[in-house]
């Protein structure tokens, strides 16, 4: 059975490449463009494994992270991503129930590096 992950990501061209990259991995593939749409597929669908970006149109990545991780019943790994190079953004992310943290620039390889550490 393929691991199911959630994408949360604005921007269409991120969401579009990570969703079609990771199904031709052989992984269920949810996506989410907002925190409200991200919360219903998290608690609706459970994934394995969410992928998140750091700035949404309805709420900050820390505060969904923070939420998700309240509901016991979603055990998911939390991959946060941002396009920014901040160390201060990796602290906060983590100091907001995320597992993991990658800068979007560092390429598609880093997605897949960072999913292997829930596999």
């Amino acid at each position: 059975m393929s691991k199911k992950i959630l994408v949360i990501d604005d921007e269409p061209t991120i969401l579009v490449t990570l969703r079609d990259r990771l199904r031709m991995e052989g992984y269920e593939v949810i996506t989410a463009t907002d925190g409200s749409a991200a919360m219903e597929a998290a608690i609706n669908e459970r994934p394995d494994i969410i992928i998140m970006d750091i700035m949404l149109p309805d709420i900050s990545g820390y505060q969904l992270c923070k939420d998700i991780k309240e509901i016991k019943e979603i055990n998911a790994g939390i991959i946060m991503m941002t396009n920014k190079i901040d160390a201060v953004d990796a602290v906060k992310a983590r100091e907001h129930g995320a597992d993991d943290f990658i800068v979007t620039m560092a390429g598609y390889d880093a997605v897949l590096e960072s999913i292997k550490n829930f596999i």
